[in-house]
């Protein structure tokens, strides 16, 4: 049962300490310095939101004393401040974990489903669905935003982690959403990438010696050369880094499901709680993740759509344990209003 962010930090200790004795049984060693740096992109992100957040309320109100203005301000935010606290450490000592285990599937299992995967897309497309978008999409220019649009996805895990734990009011709504995040991450980007174990397109043939998407390869290599391709570079070090057998924060290399897709997915679903307009941002958004996941060789189409149904499904469960959390504080609620109304009327006693 999840009642506070609290029990969600619990969880994800639990899962990291599994996850790492498991490690250890294998010789892996993830080192501290991840887990460094992760918490200070972390702090970075809150100290960057919570200043410019500040600096625009300086500016619009123009207090007199700027200094007692802001003490005030943070007095007053203590509590929501403390709520967040668990739920940012919990994303903050979990992502380490996630990259050393993902970098550390080639232990577990071999890289095998790939073909099952491409037989997949051709059944659902008629052929490889890259080959389909390469008609509208295979311009480098469009290359080149779908490729910045997937890095500005990395936005969602540290400004995105920020934003709903100290700026989303509707407490429940915050507590599903980290709950879903952590399962999603464990039980899709753990367990299952590592039983489903594929490369994705763009290292298939330096992997598995397969080169069935060599010319996908060759056009996004050709783009480059007429506009910075930025995810070839960070391909390029993924595969360095699966190589060298490295376990650091980023790395590893896993295409079922696509973690990209879920996330961008999982904040879609979040978001429309929020507001409309929100959500139809952030709908655009998952679709250049799912469609750019595709176009930029990291991924089949179907780990998007997997990626997709699977987390709908941890959704829902998560919305389960806060529809029962609330149950239980409605029925706090209820027999504390019974227990006032008594002691106010002892006759009805």
């Amino acid at each position: 049962m999840i009642r506070t962010g609290w029990h969600i930090l619990w969880v994800t200790l639990a899962i990291v300490s599994a996850s790492l004795l498991l490690l250890k049984s294998f010789g892996v060693d993830p080192r501290l310095s991840s887990y460094l740096l992760n918490f200070q992109l972390y702090i970075l992100s809150t100290c960057l939101v919570l200043g410019l957040h500040l600096l625009l309320l300086l500016w619009r109100e123009r207090p007199d004393r700027p200094i007692g203005y802001t003490a005030n301000l943070i007095s007053k935010k203590r509590d929501k401040a403390l709520q967040a606290l668990p739920l940012l450490l919990a994303v903050a000592v979990f992502m380490p974990t996630f990259s050393a285990m993902k970098s550390a599937i080639p232990l577990f299992n071999d890289y095998r489903w790939d073909n099952v995967f491409i037989a997949w897309d051709i059944a659902l497309h008629g052929r490889d669905p890259w080959l389909l978008l390469q008609p509208i999409l295979g311009f480098p220019i469009i290359t080149a935003i779908l490729a910045v649009m997937y890095h500005v996805w990395v936005l969602l895990i540290y400004l995105g982690s920020v934003y709903f734990a100290l700026y989303v009011s509707n407490r429940d709504l915050v507590l599903r959403y980290f709950l879903s995040f952590i399962l999603t991450w464990s039980l899709l980007g753990m367990a299952l990438a590592t039983y489903l174990a594929s490369v994705g397109p763009v290292f298939l043939d330096p992997i598995v010696g397969d080169s069935r998407f060599v010319q996908h390869v060759a056009y996004l290599e050709a783009a480059n050369r007429v506009f910075p391709i930025l995810v070839l570079p960070v391909q390029e070090q993924l595969l360095a880094g699966y190589q060298d057998g490295l376990h650091g924060l980023g790395r590893g290399i896993t295409a079922m499901p696509s973690m990209h897709v879920a996330l961008a997915f999982l904040f879609w679903l979040a978001a429309r709680q929020i507001s409309r307009v929100f959500g139809w941002i952030m709908f655009g958004f998952l679709t250049i993740i799912l469609i750019g996941s595709v176009h930029l060789a990291y991924h089949y189409a179907v780990d998007g759509y997997v990626s997709i149904g699977l987390t709908f499904l941890i959704w829902k469960f998560a919305g389960a344990l806060t529809s029962r959390r609330n149950d239980e504080v409605r029925s706090a609620d209820t027999r504390t209003s019974e227990v006032s109304a008594c002691k106010a009327d002892p006759s009805s006693s």
